[in-house]
């Protein structure tokens, strides 16, 4: 009976250290810009961040990224590139996708506001064999639009507030003195 339990804890062992083949791995979007909300169509922009965990090189076929703002569907971004994947490396694919915003905004209303944002998919690559692989895409976050008008109000705000802030520190230097 021990024996027996000692062996199928061995195998349980060993099973579960195995290596997946698959090991490239998505990491982030950064530089994720919607572009402008104000227009019928704006473009958006970003560059996803893998990395290859494998000591195997690798043959980029695709990308498809199913993409959602605030829960209604955007459109599907589709990215055909062909690019070798080094072994123990990160990589970056650009992403650039045009789209119709009134999927999600509606008529006559100001853009300014906080979505969210949700992209999901997979990247489909090859192993030194042509045999194919997928890995998964997930990503979601919230993305806070600013019109051009409210980024100068902001920037305004804060050369105020630093102009101020050395006023007051000049006062403080010469009262010292």
């Amino acid at each position: 009976m021990q024996k027996t339990i000692l062996i199928l804890l061995s195998i349980l062992l060993f099973s579960s250290c195995k290596h997946d083949e698959n090991s490239i791995e998505f990491t982030k979007f950064a530089n994720l810009d919607l572009g402008n909300l104000s227009k019928e169509s704006a473009t958006l922009r970003a560059d996803a961040i893998f990395m290859n965990h494998s000591q195997n090189a690798f043959n980029l076929k695709d990308i498809t990224i199913d993409f959602s703002i605030d829960g209604k569907d955007v459109g599907t971004i589709v990215v055909k590139k062909d690019k070798v994947i080094q072994p123990n490396s990160e990589f970056t694919i650009p992403i650039k996708h045009e789209y119709a915003t009134n999927s999600f905004l509606e008529p006559n209303h100001e853009p300014s506001g906080t979505y969210a944002v949700q992209l999901l998919g997979d990247i489909n690559f090859t192993n030194e064999n042509k045999e194919e692989q997928a890995a998964k895409i997930k990503y979601a976050m919230t993305y806070e639009y600013l019109t051009k008008k409210e980024i100068r109000i902001e920037k305004r705000e804060t050369k105020k507030e630093e102009r101020q802030k050395r006023r007051e520190e000049r006062k403080a230097k010469r009262q010292n003195n």
